[in-house]
């Protein structure tokens, strides 16, 4: 698995947040843990019971996300106030990141403790990157959808991604198929069924390349078809394929001329 380099978000608690929570001994105490990826829209708890004691009480703040069960403060913030043995919490990371689709989001988790009530611990932050979840969805714009036999194609037919790259390689895997019917060739011959592989990309359009023409031995129409399959980002999580998922090309044959006759004309003796 590729390894995404994470940025690390720094800890700044606006004046409101921090007004709210304990300041530890020494006051400058704050933990701050292995950052975390996860996806926009994605529902996680979040657990920090291996110290917890009988009617130990929390603060939670989440920016980014919403708590379930907590009461929003800011558009971008959550807050589960002082509550004894709220030492897990659910959080929907909400924030929209549709207008970026390789692009990513800050978050963060911010926790403390009075153990009893009391004596407050140390403030432990958790940093959040959020991605989109990973599509892929095939762009049909303004696309050749009927030609003749021997035309030139050519060209790219743009699949649409959204979802995490990778900063030093190509993150995302797309997987389509092939299917000709009739016999169908390029322009030099070669059969195009069953010709489709994996591509690989990074940045939010993936491109098929298109055969250079299409040629159609038969007397009938001809069917050419391609089909995403599969896509993957930069995690070991399988994506999904969306929407317009096929795209098809039919193509006409050549039609047969026919032999000239004439009404009438003079025959040598």
């Amino acid at each position: 698995m590729k390894i995404l380099v994470v940025v690390v978000f720094a800890f700044a608690l606006s004046a409101t947040i921090q007004a709210q929570f304990v300041a530890p001994a020494p006051a400058s105490n704050v933990n701050t843990v292995t950052p975390e990826e996860v996806r926009a829209t994605s529902t996680i708890t979040y657990d920090i019971s291996a110290n917890h004691n009988a009617d130990d009480t929390y603060r939670w703040v989440v920016i980014g996300g919403t708590i379930t069960g907590g009461t929003d403060v800011a558009p971008d913030s959550s807050i589960l106030d002082w509550t004894a043995n709220a030492f897990s919490i659910t959080v929907t990371w909400d924030t929209d990141i549709t207008g970026t689709p390789i692009g990513s989001a800050p978050g963060e988790i911010i926790v403390q403790k009075r153990a009893g009530g009391t004596c407050a611990s140390e403030l432990q932050t958790l940093d959040i990157v959020m991605w989109n979840p990973a599509t892929a969805t095939l762009d049909l714009t303004g696309l050749v959808t009927e030609m003749c036999s021997g035309e030139t194609l050519g060209g790219n037919l743009p699949v649409n991604l959204t979802g995490a790259p990778d900063p030093s390689a190509d993150g995302f895997d797309v997987t389509y198929t092939v299917a000709a019917t009739g016999g169908l060739t390029d322009l030099g011959g070669t059969p195009l069924d069953g010709t489709g592989t994996t591509i690989q990309d990074n940045d939010a359009q993936a491109l098929i390349v298109l055969p250079d023409g299409i040629v159609n031995p038969t007397a009938a129409d001809q069917t050419l078809t391609i089909t995403l399959t599969a896509m993957q980002d930069d995690f070991d999580v399988v994506g999904s394929v969306v929407g317009t998922v096929t795209y098809q090309i039919i193509v006409h044959p050549t039609p047969a001329t026919g032999e000239i006759s004439s009404s009438s004309r003079l025959n040598r003796r």
